[in-house]
């Protein structure tokens, strides 16, 4: 056993000589397994380990008494032993979670607390083969991509799996055999949670019915999805950097085979949203829908995003982030500046350089004397902007020379004086109002973006 999980660490390149790694060790048979294991190789490895130990406060003395023989264990292997207490009964219940999610995520907050306290470069924790194949199973079951299929993999940032190659009845013989004690959480006994489910009943019974080997050969399947998914992300963000830019996918990625298409989509969406807990299967089958349609054709996404058919294929972007007024706002009056949360207007006092005004996109600088009334509004009928060509262009005709979508421009906020439009917020300004070098006084005016 010891030489079969050195050989797994060294070949899937779990640890780094001189690695510092918090271990997660609940007292049950995989993190003791672990936990000796780690100890005995840790010269060999040239590794340095630190065990944490959370009590979740969900067993009452039973807990008190997991830390108590993790503690006493750790002395004996003079190994650094750091406990922590959290109420995790109170936490599910403030946040709806479930205990067995609250629990997760407490524990894998806390591992990186001490990964950072204790300067570790890795946090190892104790899944097996079993668990890999449970996971699986789970994830088929409540409906996953490419890759929940792949279960629970080795290494993920700075988590590691040193016993993930072992099946549970190895562990338990290699703790018999060394004399090793170990603490049993009743809970992983209540077929209350589904993973116990599948563990208890459905694995057990495939076991007996179908095939004493159905986890090594679910895990086995699994690692051929897993390098599958791994050249599909591959091909995915060659083609996310052609034809994706400024959140537009291109018209031509949607001819693209299906699988890379719903990856680009499913990437260009995370790049806005940080996360695609919330996103289905149906947002993405819209969005292909959406492809075909006719320009500013629209689908509202989760995480307050929208996808917008444009002339250049699908846009994803933030929903409703300009239009902030319902009706018309002044912001400036006959030298009169008057508060307001979206705007920030003021007299550019320093020294101005006119020769080099700066390209931002939600900053501008005006000719203050020039302006007598400054009000912010979404658009109207006959509202129109002075050109650099000195003539007055309606604002329907350069939203349609521009190609802005109709959608996009009743959202817009435009900065106006009367029907004359000074600024169409993040684009162009009127050119009668621009800074030139007779300009005598200047107002800024900052948008505020996300207020």
């Amino acid at each position: 056993m010891k030489l079969k999980v050195y050989e797994y660490i060294r070949e899937k390149r779990i640890f780094e000589q001189g690695d510092s790694v918090v271990l997660g060790v609940s007292g049950g048979a995989d993190s003791i397994c672990m936990l000796s294991l780690l100890s005995e190789l840790k010269e060999s490895l040239g590794i340095q380990i630190y065990v944490v130990h959370v009590n979740h406060m969900i067993r009452g003395i039973e807990a008190q008494k997991d830390a108590d023989f993790v503690q006493r264990l750790c002395k004996k292997l003079n190994v650094p032993f750091y406990l922590e207490t959290v109420n995790v009964p109170k936490i599910a219940s403030e946040t709806g979670m479930t205990e067995e999610e609250a629990g997760r995520k407490v524990r894998y907050e806390i591992y990186g607390k001490y990964m950072e306290l204790l300067k570790a470069q890795k946090v190892a924790v104790a899944h097996n083969q079993n668990d890999n194949a449970e996971t699986i199973l789970f994830n088929l079951f409540r409906g996953t991509g490419l890759k929940g299929l792949t279960g629970i993999p080795v290494k993920r940032d700075y988590i590691v799996r040193p016993l993930l190659g072992c099946k549970r009845e190895e562990i338990e013989a290699y703790l018999k055999k060394n004399g090793l004690e170990y603490r049993s959480d009743y809970t992983n006994n209540l077929t209350d949670y589904s993973r116990n489910k599948i563990r208890l009943e459905l694995l057990s019974w495939v076991r007996e019915n179908i095939n004493v080997k159905a986890e090594y050969n679910i895990v086995n399947a699994a690692e051929n999805l897993r390098e599958i998914s791994e050249f599909m992300d591959i091909q995915i963000q060659q083609a996310y950097e052609e034809y994706v830019e400024n959140g537009v996918i291109a018209q031509e990625a949607f001819a693209l085979p299906k699988a890379l298409v719903k990856g680009v989509i499913r990437k260009a969406i995370a790049e806005q949203a940080q996360g695609l807990k919330d996103i289905t299967k149906s947002h993405i089958e819209l969005i292909i829908k959406l492809s075909k349609m006719q320009v500013s054709r629209s689908i509202d996404l989760p995480y307050a995003l929208r996808a917008v058919k444009t002339y250049e294929g699908v846009a994803i972007r933030e929903r409703n982030t300009q239009k902030i007024v319902k009706e018309e706002k002044v912001l400036f009056e006959n030298g009169t500046i008057y508060e307001n949360q979206f705007f920030c207007l003021a007299e550019e006092t320093e020294q101005f350089d006119r020769d080099n005004i700066p390209e931002l996109m939600y900053t501008k600088w005006f000719d203050y004397d020039k302006i007598e009334k400054l009000s912010a509004r979404n658009r109207q009928p006959g509202d129109f902007l002075c050109i650099d060509d000195g003539k007055h262009k309606k604002l329907k005709q350069y939203f349609i020379d521009k190609k802005i979508p109709k959608e996009e421009r009743e959202e817009l906020c435009l900065l106006t004086e009367g029907s004359h439009v000074l600024w169409i917020v993040g684009h162009r300004i009127s050119s009668e109002y621009k800074v030139t070098k007779d300009t005598k006084r200047i107002l800024r005016v900052d948008y505020r973006q996300g207020r």
